[in-house]
């Protein structure tokens, strides 16, 4: 098997050309009238986070305030993406040791996945999983951006319960502050659009539903409250288990980082929406 994963989603989500790509994450971090402007503001003993995933030209100024916040001391990512097609296994790592965007090459952690394997049996290496998704490649710019050098693991999820996302937080808390990965600074991300093709209202009505659940790190009343009024966050799970990882690790603050939709960017009457929060000890 290949050793390294091609973009899926270059030419469309985002440029397939390294300049232009290097230019669009550009504008979203420093000229976007939606995007942080420059300000470049690393949280102290940020631990976890959300952001989106759409078209960059859509949700990349929301996501560059997460990414905006992140400390350049970060040297492990962890982030949990969204199945959206339900392809392969539902809880899937990387059978790729390197995954390729525009911008260059990004190591997996193999060694930190290989010990949370060990420890979820309902994890497995799997190709289909994260061959066509795109939740956690469109991230991938920003991080490239904002850090140095990182290492990362990425966990594609489709239908868990909260069973299963209750251990998969605990096991990732377990990880992080386990010797020697715990010398490691490390950032748990989880990547979700919220309300998908509704009435700009509507939207904003149902996703501060879902944001006040996160916000207040209540990731069981967050699967309850999307299921009860049928809200359409589709990375509801990869939020569930960053809620419950970071919660293991001690978080006690969160923040708001950005919140609009797709409206924003261009009209439509029916939008989607983009959050990004952060998470602190």
């Amino acid at each position: 098997m290949d050793r390294i994963r091609l973009p899926a989603v270059a030419g469309s989500f985002y440029p397939s050309d390294a300049e232009d790509l290097s230019a669009l994450v550009d504008d979203c971090l420093l000229s976007s009238p939606l995007g942080p402007l420059g300000v470049d503001s690393p949280l102290m003993s940020l631990i976890g986070g959300m952001a989106p995933h759409a078209g960059l030209i859509y949700s990349g100024p929301c996501a560059a305030h997460l990414y905006a916040s992140l400390e350049k001391s970060i040297r492990r990512v962890i982030l949990l993406g969204v199945n959206h097609r339900a392809k392969g296994h539902k809880a899937a790592l990387s059978p790729w040791e390197v995954w390729r965007t525009p911008l260059g090459d990004v190591p997996i952690d193999q060694a930190l996945a290989d010990l949370l394997r060990d420890r979820v049996h309902f994890l497995a290496h799997d190709l289909r999983a994260h061959s066509q998704e795109h939740s956690i490649e469109v991230q991938l710019p920003f991080l490239q951006t904002a850090l140095r050098d990182f290492t990362l693991l990425p966990i594609s999820l489709s239908h868990i319960s909260i069973e299963e996302c209750m251990e998969l937080g605990a096991a990732i808390t377990e990880l992080c502050v386990s010797e020697p990965v715990g010398k490691t600074p490390t950032v748990i991300l989880a990547s979700s659009d919220l309300s998908h093709y509704l009435s700009p209202e509507r939207t904003d009505e149902l996703d501060h539903m879902a944001l006040e659940r996160v916000l207040t790190l209540n990731p069981t009343d967050l699967l309850n409250v999307v299921e009860e009024e049928d809200i359409s966050m589709c990375g509801v799970i990869p939020t569930v288990v960053m809620l419950y990882a970071v919660m293991g690790l001690g978080a006690k603050r969160t923040s708001l980082l950005k919140h609009y939709h797709s409206g924003h960017v261009s009209p439509m009457k029916e939008v989607v929406g983009y959050a990004s929060v952060a998470v602190q000890i």
